[in-house]
């Protein structure tokens, strides 16, 4: 099955799941899933400017049933472990976890115990790169205005 975590995990995960045959299911915000009187299980977590919980359907997985877990955005991994435990807590067995976007300056705080996957994750060597080049071309700019005011001044 396919797990997706709100919101933008709803994007990717339903035509993965349709693509692979398997069924999704919605890990969401509390009070968020449809279903006013439908069981939620709940798991909590912390965030790096606060705490937020995960929802899903009581019954949605079955002890047993292997799971993906897709999102939009790895950071700190707090996010991905919640829906770990979450999972796990109702005897899931997750496989793997897959992230579009991931950031590796903040990334590995929370330790993510699954295999991750990123699609998209910036290369430390190239943001020093562009820092360098724009330190480089802003010493340029200052050595021709002082090189200017001292020809102004003479």
């Amino acid at each position: 099955m396919l797990i997706g975590i709100e919101a933008r995990g709803f994007f990717f995960g339903p035509p993965i799941a349709l693509a692979i045959g398997a069924k999704f299911v919605p890990l969401r915000k509390p009070r968020k899933l449809p279903g006013k009187r439908r069981e939620v299980i709940s798991e909590s977590y912390e965030l790096e400017y606060g705490s937020d919980c995960l929802e899903m359907h009581v019954g949605a997985v079955q002890p047993g049933e292997r799971a993906l877990i897709i999102d939009d955005l790895v950071a700190t991994g707090g996010t991905l472990c919640a829906a770990i435990r979450l999972l796990e807590r109702v005897g899931a067995e997750v496989v793997e976890c897959a992230c579009v976007i991931g950031l590796p300056e903040v990334k590995g705080k929370f330790k993510v115990s699954k295999a991750l996957y990123v699609l998209v994750e910036p290369r430390l060597e190239d943001c020093c790169l562009r820092s360098n080049a724009n330190e480089k071309q802003s010493l340029d700019v200052n050595q021709k205005e002082t090189n200017d005011l001292a020809a102004v001044s003479v």
